[in-house]
């Protein structure tokens, strides 16, 4: 039997599980993945982190102070700049996050919950990167980065990488600077901070209230020897602290809880129900034929050969190679994939695309066994019946 579904069942199997698996791996199961996908790598920069606000422009007087005062936990700064980065020779233009104060990185996007790899050896200078900008630079740990920093190129190594940062556009790196790299920031900035901070919240509802009703953008104001005489100061210094920032604030909460979900189920299960009925509906097709059901009936079981042995094949080849199929299908859409994905996005459901599979080889199984028990039983019934 083995011979015989070779020349008459394999080529025609080979055919259906190809179609199948790629039809149920690209057109239902990888946009569903895709979703989910998006869904979580829309709320992860507000769930897996531990910043509540973004402030504008703090100065440095303001960072060394905030903490432990008006709700505030702790505060992280930083310069942002959009920076041409070289990467291996290649230029790429990238969001680039400067700062001198790496104690409290644990409350950013940059934590071992958005973490996907690390180096295992230190480096002297250090630089983190998103997924988004290793795909774009197609950049991994351990390569050199070459920033510009105060009319300064420095060499970066990439120590890690993390999800992405979904705040920026185009990918973003973060690197920690020296306090003389700081002021050559602040001197061609011409301002007195950085520009933005994280801030994680003890109490959250103080802490809004003070960002939204005192807090003020300090590290905005110049010095009085930029002005040419008091009361032109005096204007800058008013236009700053005389009005509040409320519109500038960013709250993670109020951005999470806008935040729509766009994923369902729905393609799943149309995926299901269409390889339920595609793998019943072949199996009937091909039973039909003479080359089985003809020539099994006529020749075959009045033989007393084991017909039975040949669903069996297909039954094991058609789920084995579907599946393997399909899975490789994923596997090599998800690896190709322009965004991150990350392994919380796989869920049950897609396994139950090949679970139909199982099931309904498993009941095409059936039918065609009982099929040929049914016909076997009427040639024993006429053979007894000549007798």
């Amino acid at each position: 039997m083995t011979g015989y579904w070779i020349r008459h069942r394999l080529l025609v199997t080979l055919l259906l599980s190809a179609i199948l698996a790629l039809a149920m791996g690209s057109l239902f199961a990888y946009p569903y993945i895709e979703q989910r996908a998006d869904d979580y790598n829309a709320q992860s920069i507000y769930q897996n982190t531990d910043i509540d606000f973004i402030a504008p422009e703090p100065s440095f007087e303001q960072v060394s102070e905030l903490s432990g005062t008006h709700g505030i936990y702790k505060v992280f700064p930083f310069f942002l700049t959009k920076m041409d980065i070289d990467v291996k020779g290649e230029t790429c233009s990238a969001t680039v996050l400067l700062s001198d104060q790496f104690k409290n990185i644990d409350i950013t996007m940059h934590n071992q919950k958005r973490l996907i790899e690390k180096s295992n050896i230190e480096f002297d200078n250090p630089i983190f990167a998103d997924w988004e900008f290793c795909h774009k630079t197609s950049a991994k740990v351990g390569d050199v980065l070459l920033l510009n920093i105060g009319g300064v190129s420095k060499e970066y190594r990439i120590y890690a990488i993390y999800e992405t940062n979904y705040i920026y556009d185009g990918g973003t790196v973060l690197a920690q600077i020296s306090e003389e790299q700081k002021e050559i920031i602040s001197k061609q900035s011409n301002n007195n901070g950085y520009s933005n901070m994280y801030i994680s919240a003890n109490d959250y509802n103080e802490c809004k209230s003070y960002l939204a009703t005192e807090y003020r953008p300090l590290g905005r104001l110049k010095s009085r020897e930029q002005f040419d005489n008091d009361e032109q100061y005096q204007i800058h210094y008013d236009a700053i602290t005389s009005s509040g920032y409320a519109n500038e604030i960013t709250d993670f909460r109020i951005m999470e809880s806008s935040l729509g979900k766009s994923s369902s189920s729905l393609l799943i299960w149309i995926g299901v129900l269409l390889a339920f009925a595609v793998i019943i509906g072949f199996n009937m097709v091909l039973a039909g034929r003479g080359c089985e059901k003809v020539y099994f009936t006529k020749h075959c079981i009045p033989q007393g050969q084991n017909v039975k042995q040949y669903y069996n094949i297909s039954f094991f080849f058609e789920s084995i190679f579907t599946i393997a199929l399909y899975a490789a299908i994923l596997i090599i859409r998800c690896n190709l994939s322009n965004k991150f994905i990350s392994v919380s996005v796989y869920d049950i459901k897609i396994v139950a695309i090949p679970a139909a599979v199982i099931i309904a080889e498993i009941v095409s199984l059936y039918v065609n066994c009982l099929t040929v028990t049914r016909i076997a039983d009427r040639v024993k019934s006429i053979k007894n019946y000549k007798k």
